[in-house]
């Protein structure tokens, strides 16, 4: 990949100025205008539990790239189409395990990691607008009609999934308790930057930034951009169903 390469940029700064236009346009609907927040009485503590949750995730993820005792997880993901893709969906499988856990021992409701009933009707037309709109930026609708591989739509599988997994924790666990404690911008911002570092295991940013530097701004501009949206749907839906489309479409 070239860092030069002004269509790629020119690409990535068309979908995501789209995404923000849409998400614009659409909050002064009816319906999204009926989204209801989603507020913690004891911020504080909320606040600790996410970012406890966030530093459990993080030394697990390192482990299973690092440690021999998890490869087992590395011959398990080589069941499912996407090499990394597969192996990254486990892992945020896995990492779900410990939110869910909090909430059953904590009692509380679905709602508070960003799967609130009232707000579904919303979020899921959010995100679909947001997918079609996707598709006809990234020029893929004829492709798409002619139809695609049996592989190719076991990997959106995959990616859907990782997206849920991955959504539900950072959007919809962290991002909401993280804006009730620092307030709305604090919150989303510091929750793009904990996304950013939850990509780190299994990849060589660090040690080769000159080169992986592009890759990097574009996780962080996808991660503020998921994070702006959950700030306007409170639901993950949203963010879950334009992300697993927009990673589909590069690459098929």
């Amino acid at each position: 990949m070239n860092s030069m390469d002004v269509k790629f940029w020119l690409g990535y700064l068309s979908e995501w100025l789209g995404v923000i236009a849409v998400v614009m346009i659409a909050g002064t609907s009816p319906l999204l205008r009926k989204i209801r927040r989603i507020e913690f009485r004891f911020s504080r503590r909320e606040a600790a539990f996410a970012l406890t949750l966030f530093a459990l995730i993080f030394f697990f993820a390192f482990q299973v790239y690092d440690n021999n005792l998890l490869g087992f997880l590395k011959t398990a993901a080589g069941a499912f189409v996407g090499g990394d893709v597969a192996l990254r969906m486990l892992i945020a499988v896995i990492a779900l395990l410990p939110a869910i856990i909090l909430l059953l021992a904590r009692g509380q409701p679905l709602k508070s990691t960003g799967w609130s009933k009232e707000n579904t009707r919303a979020s899921l037309m959010l995100g679909l607008l947001l997918a079609v709109l996707t598709i006809f930026l990234r020029g893929k609708f004829t492709p798409l009609l002619k139809g695609f591989t049996e592989e190719k739509g076991s990997l959106l599988l995959v990616l859907l999934i990782l997206s849920l997994a991955e959504e539900s924790i950072f959007r919809g666990y962290i991002q909401l308790r993280l804006m009730s404690y620092l307030g709305t911008t604090w919150g989303w911002l510091a929750t793009a930057f904990l996304y950013l570092l939850w990509q780190l295991p299994g990849r060589a940013w660090l040690s080769h930034f000159p080169t992986a530097w592009p890759e990097v701004l574009i996780t962080l501009a996808q991660a503020l951009i998921l994070g702006w949206i959950m700030r306007k749907s409170y639901h993950v839906a949203a963010t879950a169903l334009y992300r697993a489309v927009a990673a589909w479409l590069m690459v098929i």
